[in-house]
C-alpha cells in the first residue's frame, strides 16, 4: 500500500479467488479487500497490508513496512518444496532460509530449475530483456503484473543457465520494478 492505496488489486484479488478455491473447493462469499479502511496513520508512505482469511473471515493488519536489501543469495535445492499457495506456515521456507549462510538470502532450486527467494520472486536481466522463471514456487502478484504489462518474459531458467545473464532483481508486493536497479550475476553463490 502507498500513500493510502492499496496497490495491484486486481492480481491480489484474483491470487485470492484462485488460492480459496483451491484450498476449501468453494468460491469465496467475500472479495479480499471488501470492508477494509485505511487509518489515516496508514496514509502515508509505504504501509504493508496482510490480510488472513479462512472459510468465512478474513482479519487483516497494517504494519510499517522497512525495506531489507537483499543483494546476494545463496543458492540452495529442494527438489520437493510446494508453495503455490500463499501460506502462513512457511517452515519448509525458513529451513532454507536459514542455510544462507553470509548471503542475505536464499535462492531455491527445485529439480534443477531456478525458482524464488525466500520471500519474492526473481527476474534476470540479459542486457536487452527481463525474464523470470517459469518454476516460480509462488504466483507472485507483482510477477503477473509485470508479465501482464509485458515488462518481463517468463522462460524455463536452469541453474546451469545462470552465466547467460548479466543481473538480476528480486520483485513482490513491496519491492517495485526497476529497470535501473540490476544486481550483478555475481551475487548469486553456490
Amino acid at each position: 500500500m502507498v500513500n493510502g492505496t492499496i496497490q495491484n488489486t486486481a492480481f491480489h484479488e484474483k491470487r485470492f479467488q484462485y488460492a480459496y478455491y483451491e484450498y476449501f473447493r468453494n468460491h469465496p462469499k467475500f472479495e479480499l479487500f471488501d470492508h477494509i479502511e485505511i487509518p489515516l496513520t496508514h496514509q502515508q508512505h509505504k504501509v504493508k497490508l496482510r490480510i488472513s482469511y479462512g472459510e468465512a473471515e478474513k482479519e487483516h493488519i497494517f504494519q510499517p513496512y522497512q525495506k531489507k536489501e537483499k543483494k546476494t543469495l545463496k543458492l540452495v535445492s529442494h527438489d520437493a518444496i510446494d508453495y503455490h499457495l500463499k501460506l502462513e506456515e512457511r517452515e519448509p521456507i525458513h529451513a532454507l532460509y536459514a542455510l544462507k549462510g553470509n548471503c542475505d538470502d536464499v535462492l531455491i532450486v527445485k529439480q534443477g530449475h531456478i525458482t524464488d527467494s525466500s520471500y519474492a520472486n526473481i527476474i534476470f536481466w540479459d542486457g536487452k530483456t527481463w525474464y523470470t522463471p517459469s518454476t516460480y514456487l509462488l504466483k507472485g502478484t507483482k510477477r503477473s503484473q509485470l508479465l501482464h504489462d509485458g515488462l518481463i518474459r517468463e522462460t524455463p531458467i536452469e541453474l546451469n543457465d545462470l552465466e547467460r545473464y548479466q543481473g538480476f532483481q528480486l520483485i513482490n508486493a513491496m519491492l517495485d520494478f526497476n529497470p535501473r536497479d540490476v544486481l550483478p550475476i555475481s551475487n548469486i553463490k553456490r
